[in-house]
């Protein structure tokens, strides 16, 4: 190994500087891009895509470590009566939310949601998180306020304006056998 010799530059160190980048950031799957802050073109987009499970890998650590402080404080808090719940039952009502990366194209990943769950692929639970149920009662909610107040719920809106009644979604018995029988 040479030591560099600051009177004179050296033509490889961009390289070698680029390379080391490189190197350091590939424990969490990250390349050249993101240690050095200059992203390039389409392969940008890979390169988040190839990082993501890294990242979520290291999400689960920091929740399980999160867990821990979390379980341990909640049993010093039971013991002060600053919460009337035990440990055990506080805990099941904590969720963490990490953030996620955006979509590029957030109108082609809704449709592939809604593909997913009509073709029985992928589940609320996995889209919406641990508490879906909830968040379903509060679209339920929603839903029935604007049905109260006389107002059109998005949902429920077709491209041409109109309010979509159910009829144009729901499928007869005779369509039913008809398809059957071909």
């Amino acid at each position: 190994m040479e030591l560099l010799d600051t009177k004179h530059p050296n033509d490889s160190m961009p390289d070698f500087i680029n390379w080391l980048a490189t190197k350091s950031a590939a424990p969490f799957g990250l390349s050249e891009q993101f240690a050095t802050f200059m992203p390039k073109g389409a392969d940008f987009r890979a390169n988040q895509l190839f990082s993501a499970r890294s990242f979520e890998e290291a999400q689960k650590f920091l929740e399980g470590i999160a867990d821990w402080v979390l379980y341990r404080w909640a049993v010093w808090a039971n013991k002060k009566g600053k919460i009337a719940r035990t440990p055990d039952t506080f805990i099941q009502y904590v969720a963490w939310s990490w953030p996620k990366m955006d979509e590029i194209d957030e109108l082609q990943h809704q449709n592939a949601v809604e593909k997913k769950l009509k073709n029985m692929v992928g589940s609320y639970k996995e889209e919406l998180g641990p508490d879906w149920k909830e968040k379903l009662t509060t679209i339920k909610d929603e839903i029935n306020w604007f049905k109260e107040n006389g107002l059109p719920h998005p949902a429920y809106e077709m491209l041409s304006g109109g309010e979509r009644t159910g009829a144009d979604t729901e499928v007869s018995q005779e369509e039913v056998e008809e398809v059957d029988e071909q």
